[in-house]
């Protein structure tokens, strides 16, 4: 079900301040960061019995199951490239084709709620073992190698000339043609996907609410009335996300007229520190540099805020929106499109740096030192991998 994320150019974007807790040394488990082993999903994991919705979504394909099991995934990364020494690069942290996305003005993978500093092969292995899910659920298997030189070349030329563009695909044409330009029908469409709990949770009781609503205003430089909530409530859409603790604000916006309210997402900010071969810093940062150094569009009105005890990671729908479904691809050749430009959207945005000179060096040693045909391997027995543990879990859950 599409959720609209991808935002305005930088020129718009507004960044609201970060209140962090008190640092932790990257790589130190904190409360609940255990660690992960396999790929193999309990049927009765805390997150299916939140979400008892979930349970369905993962049976459905093994790249559902992929989506769900992301830090496990990387997990089984990191020990495969021990001996790859290579400086790290900012991370998109759950790199798949059904992060894709499409908007009025953008396009590209989207949600970096993983983001993070680490190998560029995290990225790589996982979008490539998309690859070969998404190809096997549309009986496209010899396709696969065909499409995974797409990715590697567009990723490559992106790595020698940050400059590098690619097509727009027809998917994405495709897509914005049915887009709507009603924008009142679009918000009353976005609204529904709030939800509302008999007993509200901390963030949307008082006078928290309050509270967090001030602080957007003060960190941003808008006024209070901005942020005026209409309709606020939980969000429970996505896959790999959908357990996560989200919220939804409907606001006033620029004025009291209902055509141009905005809807705000909170999202708290996961513990990613369970995988072994990332940084990670506390608090939101993370997301604020990967959105900012991978997205073709960054986010409108991105930033964060402390709340309730949490950290949130907040950000604007963009009204029009639509992520890719592996069963609506037309054809390989349509797929070949999306991949090369998930490429060259990896390639200009891992080795992105302060620092021109610092970038081009990055380029210069990931084109030298990165072990692309390891790399393959490691995404097609990973996604084998993926399929086997989607059959256990399968056998021993219900619909």
């Amino acid at each position: 079900m599409p959720h609209p994320r991808i935002g305005l150019p930088v020129a718009v974007a507004l960044l609201f301040t970060a209140i962090v807790p008190a640092p932790l040394r990257p790589g130190t488990p904190g409360p609940g960061a255990k660690p992960v082993y396999g790929l193999d999903v309990a049927p009765d994991a805390p997150e299916l019995r939140r979400v008892p919705a979930l349970r369905a979504r993962l049976r459905s394909t093994p790249h559902a199951y992929f989506r769900f099991v992301n830090c496990r995934f990387a997990a089984l990364v990191c020990p495969r490239f021990e001996d790859v020494v290579l400086p790290a690069v900012t991370l998109h942290g759950d790199a798949h084709l059904e992060q894709y996305a499409v908007t009025d003005i953008g396009r590209g993978l989207d949600d970096f709620d993983d983001s993070s500093t680490g190998q560029a092969m995290l990225d790589l292995v996982r979008f490539g073992a998309s690859i070969r899910l998404a190809a096997r659920e549309r009986g496209w298997e010899g396709d696969a190698d065909r499409l995974w030189s797409r990715f590697w070349n567009g990723y490559e030329l992106a790595l020698r000339d940050p400059r590098t563009e690619a097509p727009e695909p027809r998917f994405v044409r495709r897509l914005r043609a049915g887009f709507s330009r009603d924008r009142l029908a679009l918000l009353a469409q976005a609204e529904a996907f709030i939800e509302s709990l008999p007993e509200p949770p901390p963030l949307l009781k008082e006078p928290t609410r309050t509270e967090t609503i001030a602080l957007l205003a003060r960190n941003s430089g808008l006024p209070v009335s901005f942020f005026r909530v209409k309709k606020a409530g939980v969000l429970h859409l996505g896959i790999g996300s959908a357990a996560e603790e989200k919220y939804l604000f409907r606001v006033d916006g620029e004025t009291t007229a209902d055509d141009d309210d905005v809807i705000l997402e909170f999202k708290a900010v996961r513990d990613l520190r369970a995988i072994p071969c990332i940084r990670v810093d506390p608090g939101p940062t993370r997301i604020v540099v990967g959105q900012s150094d991978l997205a073709y569009q960054p986010y409108r009105y991105a930033g964060a805020v402390h709340a309730a005890g949490l950290d949130f990671w907040v950000h604007a729908w963009p009204v029009n929106y639509a992520e890719l479904r592996i069963e609506k691809l037309r054809s390989p050749d349509e797929l070949s499109e999306v991949v090369y430009d998930a490429g060259v959207q990896l390639g200009r945005g891992h080795p992105k740096r302060w620092s021109e000179s610092e970038a081009e060096r990055l380029r210069r040693q990931l084109v030298q030192g990165l072990p692309k045909d390891r790399i393959n391997e490691a995404a097609i027995e990973l996604a084998a991998e993926t399929v086997k543990a989607w059959e256990r879990f399968r056998a021993v859950t219900s619909p």
